[in-house]
């Protein structure tokens, strides 16, 4: 039988999976989807080539772990910084520069990386359920500040978001860019 490394199996098998994970995370950052496979995961990861499958059927299904992984981390970082403000004003403007705070420190980089996956559809439409996701925590915000039909505003101030991060993505400072857009979405265009 197998030496296993943790106290007990599911613990050990937990610590397996998830250091294929990080090391698929670290290949994704360095190479893109294409440096990802199952050799040179597990040789990052210091596990036999065959303990790959053991895991992940197939580099599809390690990606789209990856990218769970990566949304339930975003996801709870956003919520746990929305916590602390009273809803209203503050709480939009604390989403707005915690998500590109997140993504000056290069937590959106994995994201983008994964774009450039491909996946089934089925898969494509498992991440964008999680990128949705992303986006309750805003239409929450909103809803808490009278605006019916929540989720169309949210999907307004995404599209301001993605134009944010793209600006920060080419050297941009993410405060100064959050500062306008939190002028832009709470006052429209400067005059």
């Amino acid at each position: 039988m197998p030496k296993i490394s943790a106290p007990s199996v599911p613990e050990h098998r937990e610590a397996q999976r998830a250091a294929l994970i990080g090391a698929a995370e670290a290949i994704l950052l360095a190479e893109g989807v294409a440096g990802v496979g199952a050799r040179s995961v597990t040789e990052r990861a210091g596990l036999a080539r065959s303990s790959f499958y053991d895991y992940f059927p197939s580099k599809n299904e390690l990606l789209v772990a990856v990218a769970t992984k990566a949304f339930e981390q975003w996801r709870r970082e956003i919520e746990a910084e929305l916590a602390r403000w009273a809803p209203g004003t503050e709480r939009l403007k604390a989403y707005i520069a915690t998500t590109l705070r997140m993504a000056a420190d290069g937590k959106h980089d994995l994201a983008a990386v994964l774009q450039q996956a491909e996946l089934t559809p089925s898969r494509h439409e498992d991440i964008r359920a999680l990128h949705d996701a992303l986006f309750a925590p805003l239409a929450a915000t909103l809803a808490e500040l009278g605006l019916t039909d929540s989720h169309s505003w949210a999907a307004l101030i995404e599209g301001t978001l993605n134009g944010a991060l793209r600006l920060i993505d080419h050297g941009a400072d993410h405060e100064a860019v959050s500062a306008a857009v939190q002028t832009f979405v709470l006052e429209g265009l400067p005059r």
